[in-house]
């Protein structure tokens, strides 16, 4: 009795290597985004903070240096929240990229597992075929064999 072969086995498993990859790369660029979007948060924060405490050395009569001070510490904060959002955008990119290789990854995959269980189909259906042939030639020697049927 014979066996069901997939030539393209080594083919598959890559493809289910390279899938697997893909779905590492695309989970660790969420990861970065997701980082990326906390460092950007906190940024912003910062920003406000620096915005809140420069408007309470306006109301309370703060000198000119303290006052410039301020104005270029919330200049150091606009620039880390900027620098922030090229970095989500930035992040946000490599997401897409790495989303759309898993897809193409998978589709790639997925084809060849659509060929294997077609060909595995096929296999069984012709197994099948034979087997019943094997059944019907044994019950036609048989029924040619009873006694008692001689003409």
């Amino acid at each position: 009795m014979s066996y069901f072969r997939f030539r393209l086995e080594p083919v598959l498993q890559m493809r289910q290597r390279q899938d697997d990859e893909a779905k590492q790369a695309l989970a660790h660029a969420e990861r970065q985004l997701q980082d990326a979007e906390r460092r950007l948060a906190g940024a912003a924060d910062r920003l406000r903070d620096a915005y809140a405490s420069a408007a309470g050395a306006e109301h309370g009569q703060a000198d000119v240096v303290q006052l410039t001070w301020h104005r270029n510490w919330i200049v150091v904060k606009a620039r880390d929240v900027e620098a922030g959002r090229l970095d989500v955008q930035e992040r946000l990119e490599t997401r897409d990229l790495r989303a759309h290789q898993a897809q193409d990854a998978h589709k790639q995959r997925r084809v060849l597992e659509r060929f294997r269980d077609r060909a595995m189909l096929a296999f069984d259906t012709e197994v099948a075929r034979r087997d019943m042939q094997v059944i019907d030639e044994l019950a036609t020697l048989r029924a040619a064999r009873r006694p008692g049927d001689a003409q």
